[in-house]
Order: structure tokens, then sequence, then C-alpha cells
């Protein structure tokens, strides 16, 4: 039997037990010969000599296994499930296969049935480092936090060095808060695998969007990663001549790992539908492994796709130099999933970040970063290498979802406040400030609902932090996350929203405004501590906005006290950010292809010296 491990940059495939001795020697030799291609990512070859060896023996385990596994790969899911589950029925006591068969339950989204998968192969090996790992990931995805460490503990007890759980128990430990450790964490990750570029990014969206270190030290950082997993890309750059029509229809591609239901899409979409066709051409290329109707919705209104998925950083900026896009825009940062490497290969002469990251990326090939005013004010402390573009609107428009369900009035007495971002976000800053507020307002309560409050553990350290301010736990309700509707549905059980800070709210500040809920946010210095003031600005309800504590509090206590106002705004408010230039579409497209526009104009006009 062979097993199979996957790291986020590497496939390592190694004899576990040794072959039945009753095989046939050739197929012996034929699987060797396919694990030399498929170690070396010759995956089309390898998967050609797995389907030999099946129809001479359809039911040879270690080949339904591995090209179930080459099918998980290259995002055939459920192609990959029916493959391991038959090879299962050959081999009922491999762990490892039920470790693969979680891996493609997990990317097919059937949580559960992964988590059920992964606890098997536990079962069959207590000290199965990679089946511990991967069942602490689908734990947190559902919001089992303290079971998720408990896994991600024991993996490390198995295997002390194992990267990949470093840097996921960063992730974890940045959804509970505690952002010392996160930072340990992933040096840790960083530590025991040096090119280990997920991890690297990991460490760089911690230290830039929950301001863990100042201005000047978050762009070193990221111009770090640049300098060592840039190098080859710089290498063999790609040149370009300066030489075109200034007028001419200009090739625009986006890439995202988010094209699908997720929240930098709400963003994109409508700008994806607006842009001018006759004056650009529009191209995605989208590392989506488990495609979904936003997708298909996406998909259909571009004017070229190319799914990226399993595509080498070489292979990629290659096919992007090919395809003639004259102006290349990043939509991840250092998000999960990125292709930034693609980037450092320029395979596009001009080249942007947008929407997905509230930071720098650090990259000497990245030459702008697309914003606004209210997010980079002209005496921004923020530091980029790239030239800031500041939108003459808001830097985003917002499309609402089609199945938002209708605003309706509270029904309770006294006043709920709430709060729906992630738990990530709730710092002992904010508690201080909401708890100041709850004080000053008598029978009021907070609801705080986010994927994480499944997890009791999670619920008592924030009722905890609230009880050190003498705000009672009956005071507190938690609700973990829901589907869109009943997520959206539940801001009908609020008066007001209470943005926390530093980090503010995103879509979910888009989210609150759209379901009628009035919401106050502080704004601060740096791109992620605005990011809720520049869509609140383009809605027309900047009156909410504060800048400092004191403001803050006293615009939510107003907020409190004046019923009537908010009867009236929870009936209109829907209207107003309907017909605001937050969701104005064709405005928005039309700024930022005037901001692309200028970009190649000033592309032409620069000499190769300047």
């Amino acid at each position: 039997m062979y097993r199979v491990r996957t790291r986020p940059e590497q496939t390592i495939i190694f004899v576990t037990s040794h072959k039945k001795k009753n095989a046939a020697v050739q197929i012996e030799g034929l699987i060797d010969q396919a694990l030399q291609r498929h170690r070396a990512g010759r995956l089309q070859e390898a998967e050609k000599i797995y389907r030999q060896i099946l129809h001479s023996d359809p039911s040879q385990p270690d080949a339904l296994h591995l090209l179930g596994f080459i099918a998980y790969q290259v995002g055939r899911y459920t192609e990959a499930v029916e493959l391991i589950d038959k090879a299962i029925e050959r081999a009922p006591q491999a762990p490892d296969l039920y470790n693969h068969l979680g891996l493609a339950l997990a990317a097919q989204g059937r949580r559960n049935d992964a988590i059920h998968a992964y606890q098997k192969a536990i079962e069959l090996n207590p000290r199965f480092p990679e089946a511990l790992n991967n069942l602490g990931s689908s734990l947190r995805a559902v919001g089992e936090l303290s079971a998720a460490l408990t896994n991600y503990r024991l993996a490390l007890d198995c295997q002390p060095d194992f990267a990949d759980t470093w840097n996921n128990l960063g992730n974890l430990y940045r959804d509970m808060g505690e952002f010392d450790q996160a930072l340990q964490a992933f040096r840790q990750a960083l530590a025991f695998q040096l090119d280990f570029s997920a991890a690297h990014s990991n460490m760089l969206f911690l230290l830039s969007h929950h301001l863990i270190t100042d201005p000047v030290d978050v762009l070193e950082e990221h111009r770090k990663w640049d300098r060592h997993y840039g190098m080859e890309g710089r290498r063999h750059a790609f040149m370009h001549s300066r030489q075109g029509d200034p007028g001419k229809r200009l090739r625009v591609a986006y890439v995202s790992p988010d094209f699908r239901q997720h929240a930098v899409n709400y963003f994109f979409e409508p700008l994806l539908k607006a842009h001018d066709r006759n004056k650009f051409e529009i191209v995605c290329y989208a590392e989506v492994t488990m495609p979904d109707e936003a997708t298909r919705r996406l998909k259909a209104e571009a004017d070229g796709w190319r799914f990226t998925t399993g595509m080498t950083d070489a292979a990629l900026a290659k096919q992007i130099q090919q395809d003639g896009i004259d102006i290349l825009v990043d939509l991840a940062g250092h998000t999960t999933r990125n292709r930034l490497k693609v980037f450092t290969w320029r395979p596009a002469p001009i080249q942007v970040t947008y929407i997905g990251y509230c930071a720098t990326t650090g990259l000497e090939a990245m030459d702008y970063w697309l914003t606004d005013s209210i997010i980079h004010p002209r005496d921004t402390i923020e530091q980029a290498v790239e030239t800031i573009v500041r939108l003459p609107h808001c830097w985003v428009c917002y499309q609402p979802p089609e199945d938002a369900p209708p605003i309706k009035m509270p029904q309770h007495d006294g006043i709920v406040f709430g709060c729906f971002n992630d738990r990530s976000k709730i710092t002992p800053q904010t508690i201080a400030l909401w708890s100041r507020i709850l004080a000053q307002v008598p029978g009021s309560r907070m609801l705080l609902k986010a994927r994480q409050y499944a997890d009791k553990a999670a619920r008592e350290r924030i009722a905890a932090m609230f009880a050190e301010r003498e705000i009672a736990a009956g005071r507190l309700t938690f609700e973990p996350a829901a589907t869109m509707p009943e997520y959206l549905a539940a801001y009908n059980q609020i008066d007001i929203a209470l943005d926390p800070l530093p980090r503010t709210g995103g879509v979910t500040t888009a989210e609150t405004l759209w379901m009628g809920v009035p919401l106050i946010t502080l704004r601060g210095q740096r791109f992620i501590e605005r990011h809720s003031a520049s869509l609140l600005v383009a809605a027309g309800t900047s009156d909410w906005i504060a800048d400092n504590p004191e403001e803050y509090i006293a615009k939510a206590v107003a907020l409190a006290n004046d019923h009537e106002g908010r009867r009236h705004l929870r009936m209109t408010q829907r209207e107003k950010v309907a017909a605001s230039s937050l969701c104005d579409a064709r405005l928005h497209a039309q700024a930022v292809e005037q901001a692309y526009r200028q970009m190649w104009t000033t592309y032409l006009n620069t000499t190769n010296d300047d």
C-alpha cells in the first residue's frame, strides 16, 4: 500500500507496507513507473498507467487509491471519492485511504462526512499526524475550535516538525484572537519548512490585518516574502514592448481563488458585469477547485475564462503572457490559495492589486494598488511598494444578495446591539468600548454571530472579557454561522450594529446596511481601520463614523435613544443604499476603467530608463 502526503507545494508518495507477495511483478513495475511520474507532477502520464493497471485488475487497491488521489489533485472530487471508496473495499484496514477519502469529501464541502473519515483513519492508527491535522482543519471549518486545537496538538505530539500543522495552528489561534501565539506558530512552520509561502502569507495577513506591527515593519515583512519567493520569477521575467495604441481595447485579466460564493465576489461581480466590453476585454484566471453557482455566473459574464488549479507558476505566467494580457489584476493578496508568485514573472506589462487584501503585496513587480481617498487619504501612514491609485468614489461596489430577506422591525423590549463579524476581529479593545456602551444603555443586550461561536470555549472567553468590565453573561447572546438567508434574517433581531476595532468590517458592513441596520464605526489610520468608513460614506451614512472612542460611544447611545429615528431608518435604508454610489456598478466600473486607461497611457509614455 502507498501513502501520499500532501503539502502546499509538494506531494510525497512513499511505501508504508510491503506489496502483497503474490502481486504480479508486471503490476509492481507499472506502479513504480506511475509513482515516478506522480512524484514528478506528471499527473496525466501517471493516470494513464494507473488506468492501464485497472484495465487488467479492476480491483487493484493501490491503483484505485492513487488514481483517486490524482482525481483529488486535479479537482475531480466526485470521482476521487468513488475511486478511494473502491480501494477501501479492498483494503478496509488501511488508515491512509480514509485520510485521503476525507480530503476529497472536505473538498466537496461534505465536512461532517470528512470528519468521520478522518476519525476512522485515527481509529486505525491513533498516531497518524496527517489525519489528526486534517481532522483539526475540518473541525476548525465548522467552528469547533477547542476540538481542532486538541487534534493539532496531538498531530504535533506525533510529529513536532510538522510544518503544515504549525501553519494550521497559527490560523486557529488567529480565529481565537490569540495573535501572539498565532505569530509564534507561523514562525515555527517557517522554521521547519523554509520554502512555505502559504505560511509566510498567513503571517503577513496576521501582521497587517490585526495591526501587530507598525507600517514600516509591515512593508519590510512583505518585501521579505517577495525577495524569497519572487526570486525565480524575477530571473525569468517576461519583457514587454512599450509600443501600442493608447486607445486600444485593453485586455484586462483578474486572478483570484474566490470566483465562487465568497465575500470578495459581492464586490467583484458587479464590476465584471458593468465593464464596457467595447473598450475592455475581460479574462478571469480562476484558482477555484470547487465551482459553484457564483462561479458559473462569473464565467458567463467573462470574455475569457481559465481554471488555473494544478498549473505551476511558470505555466500560468506563460499562459497569461501568451494570452496577451495588458493589465493583470490580483484579487487575493496574501490570502488563502493566492497566485502572487505568478505576478513575480511579470506576465503582463501592468500589474495591479485590488479588493482581496488590505495591505501592500510587497511585490517589486506589482505596479499599482487600487483604493480610494477614504481608505488612503493623502496623509496616509500606510507604506506600500505599489503606487496608490485613489478612485473618486468608493473603492468597491456592492452587489446585494438576491435572496436577502425582507426587513422587519425587531420584536423585543430594550435595545439589542449586534456584531456579525468574525471572532478574530473581537479584540479586548473592542469589548472595552462595547461594555461602556452597554453600561450607558440600561437593559441593552449584545448579539454576536460568527462561525467560531459554535465552540463553547470561544463563547466563554468572550463572556469572561465582558464580565471583567461588569457586563453579565445574561446580556450576551451567541449564535454560530448559518446559511446566507438565515444569516441575513438575523439582522432583524438587532437594533444597532457595532463595528469591531481596529479591524473593521468589509462585506459584513455592506450587508448590515442592506438589512436596514445602522452601524457605528471608529475610523483609524490604516486601510483595515477605514474599510467600513469608506462604505458608509458611499452609502450616504457618514454620520455614523466616529473619529475617537468617546464619539463612537456617543453615537451609539444617541441612536439607542432615538426610537422613532431608528424606525424610519429601518424602513428606508435599503432604498437609500440601493440608490447610492455603493451600489452603482456602472459608475464604479467607469472609475476603474478610467484608472486602467491612465495606467496604460502612463506605461506607453514611460521609457525603460524611467
